[in-house]
């Protein structure tokens, strides 16, 4: 296994259990703040690709993107593009 994909299934899990303990400790506001988030991310998904339409540029809309958008808040959506710009371009 390369020393970079150790990396990211090491973040995958911290991350995967920070949200396990917030839903534990507060299990309806912390489904509320999810759910909530998870609406955040696909607006501002959204957003991006009607503004990028003028622009010819595109960030495929699906569970990933709607969901690290949702986690991360605008800085996830500001990785995604820079992810479609510097990986996929």
């Amino acid at each position: 296994m390369h020393i970079s994909s150790v990396w990211l299934w090491g973040g995958a899990i911290v991350l995967g259990v920070l949200i396990v303990s917030q839903f534990f400790q507060q299990p309806g506001r912390a489904a509320w703040r999810i759910v909530r988030n998870v609406a955040l991310g696909c607006l501002f998904v959204f957003a991006v690709d009607w503004i990028g339409s003028y622009l010819h540029f595109h960030v495929p809309f699906n569970p990933v993107t709607a969901l690290t958008a949702g986690i991360l808040g605008v800085p996830g959506v500001a990785a995604l593009v820079a992810m479609k710009l510097w990986i996929f371009a």
